[in-house]
């Protein structure tokens, strides 16, 4: 499943992860000269190598943190928490009943796919109301991520579509390499009211910007149960489109992530780079 095109740049995005890496010796170990390794990183990732890497910096998460609960704030304002469109990911969400999953989804059709992208391997299960789960596979084979959800779910019916989850894959492959929403995506989500109301807040965390627990917990109006809004946290079904990587530690330390601490450091350093970008082309401060 991995793709050439691919793996080149996550290798990298794994060195610089660790610390800063000469650019030439990047270029080296992907078999491409300095300019074509470049060109190739930006197109990916949408920011440069050196933009990655600083973005990075202890530093940046913690003026991120800083300035979290007003842009928190200018998002409210600014209408961006509507039932049919959050934020910048542009995601739909429409509740399923919490009988049609405790029952193991007898009745329901689930679909699935999976696709390489710049992060690794992830894979899509969804319903004719939407997405119900996508994961960062994490080098599992495709017969082993569908056990896994069909023991989640035993009574679905499940079909293999990859050409009609095309578009949802290909329109999330093109936001982890930054290139803006273009389609809506559509949720299905079953939970607790809490878990519902800390999942909604997440998917108002914008790109480039992360929250604590804590404050995310006062966005859901818990600041008592922190604990409590962590566990949501870590409950989250769906990968990246409700970023609950976007949340870190109050020391701005990144934490875990159910999957993978490099795959939520790899997510970071993009997106806190693409919103170092965006703020100095538009002059922002």
């Amino acid at each position: 499943m991995n793709s050439p095109r691919y793996e080149r740049i996550r290798q990298a995005l794994e060195q610089l992860s660790q610390g800063p890496v000469p650019l030439q010796a990047l270029a080296d170990a992907a078999g491409q000269s300095l300019f074509h390794f470049q060109r190739s990183f930006v197109e990916l990732a949408g920011v440069t190598p050196k933009e990655f890497s600083q973005a990075l910096a202890l530093q940046r998460a913690k003026q991120s943190l800083a300035q979290a609960d007003s842009v928190m704030q200018a998002a409210l304002s600014a209408g961006l928490s509507g039932p049919s469109r959050l934020h910048d990911l542009f995601v739909g969400q429409e509740g399923l009943s919490p009988g049609e999953f405790k029952n193991g989804a007898a009745g329901l059709t689930l679909r699935w796919s999976s696709a390489d992208s710049l992060l690794g391997p992830i894979w899509l299960a969804a319903s004719e109301r939407g997405v119900v789960s996508l994961v960062f596979s994490q080098g599992a084979s495709d017969e082993h991520m569908l056990a896994k959800a069909t023991a989640q779910w035993p009574l679905a019916q499940w079909q293999e579509a990859r050409q009609e989850l095309a578009p949802i894959l290909d329109e999330v492959l093109r936001r982890i390499s930054g290139l803006g929403a273009s389609r809506p995506i559509g949720l299905a989500l079953s939970g607790t009211s809490l878990r519902l109301k800390v999942w909604q807040a997440l998917m108002r965390i914008p790109e480039g910007q992360v929250l604590s627990y804590g404050q995310l917990a006062r966005q859901v109006d818990a600041p008592r149960a922190v604990r409590a809004v962590a566990s949501c946290v870590a409950a989250n079904p769906i990968a990246y489109l409700i970023p609950c990587h976007r949340v870190i530690r109050a020391n701005a330390d990144f934490g875990e992530y159910r999957w993978g601490p490099r795959t939520k450091r790899a997510l970071l350093g993009l997106e806190l780079a693409r919103g170092e970008a965006s703020a100095c082309s538009t002059g922002a401060i």
